[in-house]
């Protein structure tokens, strides 16, 4: 398993769906940080500055526990839109050297990208365990050059 040390605190940005602005962000949250009690992902995730990225550009990336260990968690695996029409990124969880692993949905709000990495800011790895095994049903692949709402972390060191 992987580790990824890093010190101090991160500025990350949340992933959003299209449609915020730079200009409506009032201040972003911290990397690691979940939302504070009262405020949606949504609104959260509008506060990080989010930028358009490719879905097939988080295809792979590592998924990390939120600072400060940022131990490795699983990685991304597709994207995924569901019958709500939320977007969620399906993440190998768990297991050894991939090896175990799981498929879970994770809301695209509830993470932001660091560096060439993903790391999950609303969700504990206590509260991912619980998390349901994916199932494709009702749920509809984005395709690879769909454009997604992405901020950009800046690592600390």
């Amino acid at each position: 398993m992987r580790t990824v040390s890093r010190s101090g605190s991160t500025v990350a940005i949340a992933l959003l769906l299209a449609g915020g602005s730079a200009a409506q962000a009032q201040s972003p949250l911290p990397g690691g940080m979940p939302p504070p009690p009262g405020m949606s992902l949504d609104r959260s995730a509008a506060m990080r500055f989010p930028q358009p990225v490719q879905v097939g550009a988080l295809l792979a990336r590592d998924v990390l526990q939120p600072v400060p260990s940022q131990r490795v968690l699983g990685t991304v695996r597709s994207v995924i839109s569901d019958q709500m029409g939320t977007i969620e990124a399906v993440v190998a969880y768990g297991g050894f050297l991939g090896f175990g692993a799981r498929p879970i949905a994770v809301p695209i709000d509830a993470m932001v990208l660091l560096g060439q990495d993903m790391e999950i800011v609303a969700y504990t790895p206590e509260a991912l365990n619980h998390f349901p095994t994916f199932s494709a049903a009702g749920t509809t692949p984005l395709p690879l050059n769909a454009v997604i709402r992405v901020g950009l972390a800046k690592p600390s060191h």
